[in-house]
């Protein structure tokens, strides 16, 4: 009877482990790149029906999280500098539903202009 009770328990535990290796969650995996020279600060990404952020990705420095759109809509970055003026930039957009990964990558030129880009995986 206790044999039959330890294989009971062995294939429930097996049964759980194979339902939570096929089982991921769905949406986008999102990281912000800074390859400036400076910390980024109130870093924010505006996508449909949400908004995530940091208070600050240091120069060289990568933030992630994971999001999962629940409409189409556009991406919109923000983050404020040293000297707090404030960069707000469209980065694309995305669909309901959508999976995969996004790298957010922001630079800034020798003429001090900023830059971003976007690649999606």
């Amino acid at each position: 009877m206790r044999k039959l009770r330890i294989k009971a328990v062995l294939c429930a535990l097996c049964f759980c482990a194979v339902l939570g290796l096929g089982c991921h969650s769905s949406g986008i995996n999102v990281t912000i790149q800074n390859n400036s020279k400076v910390p980024l600060r109130n870093v924010e990404l505006d996508y449909p029906g949400a908004a995530f952020g940091t208070g600050r990705i240091a120069p060289g420095a990568s933030y992630w999280y994971h999001i999962k759109p629940t409409s189409d809509g556009d991406l919109t970055l923000s983050f404020e500098l040293p000297d707090t003026k404030t960069i707000r930039q469209k980065q694309g957009s995305i669909r309901e539903g959508e999976s995969g990964r996004l790298i957010i990558i922001v630079d800034q030129d020798v003429n001090q202009q900023w830059h971003t880009t976007v690649e999606k995986k």
